[in-house]
């Protein structure tokens, strides 16, 4: 699991790539992961570990819930069980009612 504090968003109009939106992920200036989301249509691939940081498969329907999350939330953190395939981008606990401005 890797605390991640900053990203980088690139939003494709590409019709050569199976994905949209490439979400890149930093601590500092140091890469910890990737997130793709993928056009309507495509197959969701396995996600993978790649150069030791998870690289996570989301459908582009996915990607508006992730930005709420990056958004509202910290700290966040990306991981990846290689021998289950199973990805997450996930806060810490986080308190009940944390977001009650009054």
């Amino acid at each position: 699991m890797a605390e991640f504090d900053t990203y980088r968003i690139y939003y494709y109009t590409a019709p050569q790539y199976n994905w949209q939106v490439t979400l890149d992920l930093y601590k500092g200036a140091s890469f910890v992961g990737r997130a793709l989301f993928m056009k309507r249509g495509q197959p969701l691939p396995a996600n993978v570990m790649q150069g030791g940081k998870p690289v996570l498969h989301y459908s582009i329907d996915e990607f508006h819930n992730i930005l709420l999350v990056l958004a509202l939330d910290k700290p966040l953190y990306v991981s990846l069980v290689a021998s289950n395939g199973i990805g997450t981008i996930s806060t810490s606990g986080e308190p009940i009612g944390d977001l009650d401005r009054t």
